[in-house]
């Protein structure tokens, strides 16, 4: 059993965006990679955005699960006053959510599948003159 596996739910949920954020933080500045390590990173976010679907989709059938067994009330931050059509609301999001996750894959797997032969010869070491420095 590793780590992952210690890890409640939303453990889980934290340590994914703190590793995007991570990601973010890493990329930020990077000028000279390659289109292929590009291309792998692709994938894996493509990877992630299919598991993306079952998650919401289990999100929902908790929040189903909550109405169905627990006595539920709503606090006074919220004009909403019942339990039942909150969770009704983030479950129609969460659908919505859940076919945006199933695009987002398609994309992220099309950029992937475009980037995935290129070949870097290296950084341009500048010698060449560029079409905006020709008179």
């Amino acid at each position: 059993m590793d780590d992952n596996d210690q890890l409640e739910a939303s453990g889980h949920a934290t340590a994914a965006r703190r590793h995007v954020y991570g990601f973010n933080r890493a990329t930020m500045w990077a000028r000279d990679q390659i289109p292929a390590e590009t291309s792998d990173e692709l994938a894996e976010f493509a990877d992630l955005a299919a598991a993306l679907p079952q998650a919401f989709s289990q999100l929902s059938s908790t929040l189903e699960q909550a109405l169905a067994d627990q006595v539920l009330s709503m606090d006074a931050m919220t004009d909403e006053s019942d339990p039942a059509m909150a969770i009704g609301v983030a479950r129609l999001h969460l659908e919505e959510a859940r076919g945006l996750a199933v695009d987002l894959h398609k994309h992220l797997n099309a950029a992937r599948n475009a980037t995935a032969h290129i070949i870097s010869e290296g950084v341009d070491d500048g010698q060449e003159s560029m079409p905006w420095d020709q008179p």
